[in-house]
């Protein structure tokens, strides 16, 4: 796609600027370098996800700095190397500062600066730019693209799908299931309407079920008139928990559609105050989508805002 080619293009701007930085701008030209990724919504989504399943505490990044020449760091996968040294990045820019940056990592020390400045591209900054390729080839961020599609939903096609959903006397969850593959589909996921069965039943969305990373969403609804309250997010959580270990993933995906007068408030642990609502159980992440249906109705027609609560405790006992 035309917007990814556009990323792979800034991404190697970003590393020819840290290639030709001067000496007293190179720490500048780190944290410059770190914030542009940040900006990014779908190259932050892909490093996010990373982090997610890869946390390194600040404590244990302080350990490894101490004593970087006794300790040998091991990466099981590029997801791991590309969060460890974003991560650290990040820990030196917030314990040391950017300015000569370098001179604080000195394990990294070569023969003079260009050597050092070169050891730490190719250390850190190149490991993380070569998981975002490998991630863009493959296809966009999923965090990323269903946040898009919650926009979307919200901003544009609310009133059609909530028009359908109205006319429909049956398989109501299946006009949201339909319009969430064909988006999915256009964004490049392969074979997003596929829905094998597993041991625990069958998960609504199996995108890209072809290759060794299938992606397990679980679709469910919101509308007190049909009874579809708390009990169904929390019933859909557990599903998507049976459905990541039935196909061996480390990440699910719950997406809800609210078309009632409802707030959903989420209330997880403090570290996980985070857009999506993220649940991690048994080293597992589980992102939490909700897309408002009733967004684009006038606040003078909505009336009374009605709040559910759902706690971590909830979901995952």
């Amino acid at each position: 796609m035309y917007y990814n080619h556009n990323i792979r293009t800034n991404i190697q701007e970003w590393k020819n600027r840290l290639s030709k930085a001067t000496y007293d701008q190179f720490g500048h030209q780190l944290k410059y370098c770190l914030n542009n990724i940040e900006e990014n919504k779908q190259i932050f989504g892909i490093i996010k996800e990373a982090i997610l399943i890869h946390p390194y505490r600040e404590g244990e990044l302080k350990k490894i700095v101490d004593n970087y020449d006794k300790v040998e760091v091991e990466f099981h996968n590029e997801n791991q190397q590309a969060s460890f040294c974003y991560q650290l990045l990040k820990h030196f820019i917030k314990d040391c500062g950017s300015y000569n940056l370098h001179e604080r990592m000195y394990y990294f020390n070569g023969n003079g600066f260009l050597e050092t400045k070169k050891n730490i591209i190719e250390e850190l900054i190149t490991p993380i730019f070569y998981f975002i390729h490998d991630k863009l080839d493959k296809s966009n961020s999923t965090v990323y693209l269903l946040e898009k599609y919650k926009k979307r939903t919200e901003w544009f096609t609310n009133s059609s799908l909530l028009n359908e959903y109205n006319l429909a006397t049956k398989n109501y969850e299946q006009i949201f299931e339909d319009d969430l593959r064909l988006f999915l589909f256009d964004q490049g996921i392969d074979y997003p309407f596929s829905t094998p069965k597993s041991t625990s039943g069958r998960a609504d969305i199996i995108g890209s079920i072809d290759t060794n990373n299938p992606i397990v969403i679980e679709i469910k609804l919101i509308d007190k008139k049909k009874k579809y309250g708390k009990k169904r997010v929390i019933d859909g959580f557990s599903q998507i928990v049976k459905y990541t270990n039935d196909f061996n993933k480390d990440v699910g995906y719950l997406v809800i559609f609210n078309v009632d007068n409802i707030e959903l408030n989420f209330e997880l642990n403090e570290a996980n105050n985070t857009f999506p609502p993220i649940v991690t159980l048994n080293h597992k992440t589980y992102f939490i989508i909700v897309i408002n249906i009733n967004s684009g109705i006038s606040a003078s027609k909505i009336g009374k805002t009605e709040v559910i609560t759902i706690k971590e405790s909830e979901l995952v006992k």
